[in-house]
């Protein structure tokens, strides 16, 4: 393998010139031990591959979530707006004039803007959390494609037989497949005009780099892998599909080091999205419980409903930090303090985007329950 030289890294090398390239990675000489270790970690690596990805199906399931949800929307969000409807005949009557409504509107304002917001934030963590799992199984970018292919596919690739475990192989391999266009047509399952609108416009949109290098036209041709009567439309669209699934014919080491980014890539979004499911559970747990704490005191008739819900909402808003960071708190357990220095922000997103607003709430349920008093 050549190395660069002290003038490139002084002029600056390029990545294709800072790392080993596909040509450099195929004329290394591996020994037979060392390609069978590569093979029994990339057998390991689809273990925990798969493992993660189960992980990743049980939050599409929603598990506690989807049975939370219809509960909270269908009882708690329907006995709150009850409530302030009933009061608004009360603190609002018709034809007042507005100076003898602005007691009632403030009064009616300070405790609506607690209840929006304690339905708010789980609505909102829950949003959170399906942006995360769309960012677990989708991505952009792919290594072994231009940086300038944005086409969104699965984070998960496809393998290709890798090219340097035998040449022979390989090259059959791709002369089968290239062999008849009805078989072709297995991986792009469409009528014509289907394919027409799918893959060309896709060829023709991202100007061939949807299609994988080692699958152009010119490198099959090369390679004598193609039929004499091959139809150059078919061949096109099937290298497109290997493109949309990400399917490159990489060496064994490339596939290797692709398989411990991928790693790396699903445990990053993983530990996020876990955190944050944890946090929106916990939220709409907390909520619910204190909706069903007020609401038998509002059914009751012995108290203001206005003053149960600004006392509810002053508790609920003063402990609704300490719940979100509550999963923090349990992984700092041992060391009684959480270290914020060492923490990064994308665990913290949720609690940083929504404590002003808590705090706010704080303040206008206390402000609530001092007029309810009055």
């Amino acid at each position: 393998m050549t190395q660069p030289n002290s003038a490139d890294n002084k002029n600056g090398a390029t990545n294709a010139d800072a790392h080993l390239r596909t040509d450099e990675i195929a004329a290394l000489a591996f020994t037979e031990a060392e390609r069978n270790a590569m093979r029994a970690y990339l057998q390991r690596t689809e273990v925990r591959q798969s493992t993660l990805h189960r992980i990743g199906t049980a939050f599409i399931s929603g598990a506690g979530l989807m049975l939370l949800i219809p509960i909270f929307f269908k009882d708690a969000i329907t006995a709150l707006v009850d409530v302030l409807i009933q009061q608004s005949d009360v603190l609002l009557p018709v034809g007042a004039p507005f100076s003898d409504l602005v007691p009632g509107l403030a009064l009616y304002a300070l405790v609506s803007y607690p209840l929006l917001l304690s339905l708010g934030i789980p609505v909102y963590a829950l949003l959170l959390l399906l942006k995360d799992i769309v960012h677990f199984y989708f991505t952009l970018y792919a290594p072994g494609f231009a940086s300038t292919l944005h086409h969104p596919t699965f984070s998960m690739s496809a393998i290709a037989f890798s090219s340097d475990e035998s040449a022979r192989v390989k090259k059959e391999v791709m002369r089968f497949q290239y062999a008849d266009a009805e078989r072709m047509k297995y991986m792009i399952p469409f009528s014509d005009a289907k394919r027409e609108q799918y893959f060309d416009h896709l060829i023709e949109n991202t100007n061939g780099e949807i299609i994988p290098a080692s699958r152009r036209l010119e490198k099959l041709q090369a390679l004598d892998v193609l039929p004499q009567n091959y139809d150059p439309l078919t061949v096109e669209r099937f290298d497109a599909a290997m493109g949309i699934a990400r399917a490159l014919d990489r060496t064994l080491v490339a596939e290797v080091a692709y398989s411990e980014m991928a790693q790396v890539r699903n445990i990053l979004y993983l530990r996020r999205l876990l955190l944050r499911y944890m946090k929106a559970l916990l939220m709409f747990i907390w909520t619910m419980m204190m909706v069903f704490i007020m609401l038998p005191f509002l059914k009751s008739g012995r108290f203001s409903p206005l003053m149960v819900m600004a006392v509810g909402y002053l508790v609920w808003a003063i402990l609704a930090m300490p719940i979100v960071r509550q999963p923090l708190t349990w992984v700092y357990r041992h060391l009684h303090m959480i270290e914020i220095n060492q923490v990064d922000v994308q665990l913290m997103q949720l609690e940083m985007h929504i404590e002003k607003f808590v705090w706010a709430a704080v303040v206008a349920s206390a402000a609530a329950v001092v007029l309810t008093m009055r």
